[in-house]
Parts: structure tokens; C-alpha cells; sequence
């Protein structure tokens, strides 16, 4: 792709995005973001993923609760599961 591909609007953004980038951003914007990638409680290794459904009112509870908590859904799943495997 090409700079003469992107819409103004795109291009833009990209002006946006570079100019932050080169300003530096705080270590607390830094800290506030979203971690991706594996928890770090999986250590080293990949994990296996089990897929499961729940019903429209659960996940919006769970996803409200992960909001409140600052948690990924994942990882508030997690710590409910090790609770019930602890009895």
C-alpha cells in the first residue's frame, strides 16, 4: 500500500499518531493501557484455549465486572475457576 492509497482521513490519523508517538507518552498512559498477549501466569508456554457460551445477560455481567475490576474477561474466568478447583 501506498501513501496515495490512504484517504485524507487516514492519512490523518497516521499525522495523528506519529506526532504523540514523537512526543513520548507518560509512564502513566503507558501503564494505563491494555496488556496484550499471553498473561504472564501462563508462563512460557502457550496455553490451551476452551471455548464456552454464555447466555447475553452473564457475559454482560462478566464484562461489566471485568470493567470494574480492570481485568480481561480471561482473566477474571481464570481466577473464579481456581477459586472452585481450591475446594
Amino acid at each position: 500500500m501506498t501513501d496515495t492509497e490512504f484517504s485524507p482521513e487516514e492519512r490523518a490519523q497516521f499525522e495523528q499518531a506519529a506526532a504523540e508517538a514523537e512526543a513520548g507518552y507518560s509512564p502513566e498512559f503507558l501503564h494505563s493501557r491494555p496488556r496484550l498477549g499471553r498473561p504472564r501466569e501462563l508462563g512460557h508456554e502457550a496455553g490451551v484455549v476452551i471455548q464456552f457460551r454464555l447466555d447475553p445477560e452473564r457475559a454482560a455481567r462478566l464484562d461489566a465486572y471485568a470493567a470494574r475490576e480492570h481485568k480481561s474477561r480471561s482473566q477474571i474466568i481464570r481466577e473464579a475457576l481456581d477459586q472452585q478447583l481450591a475446594h
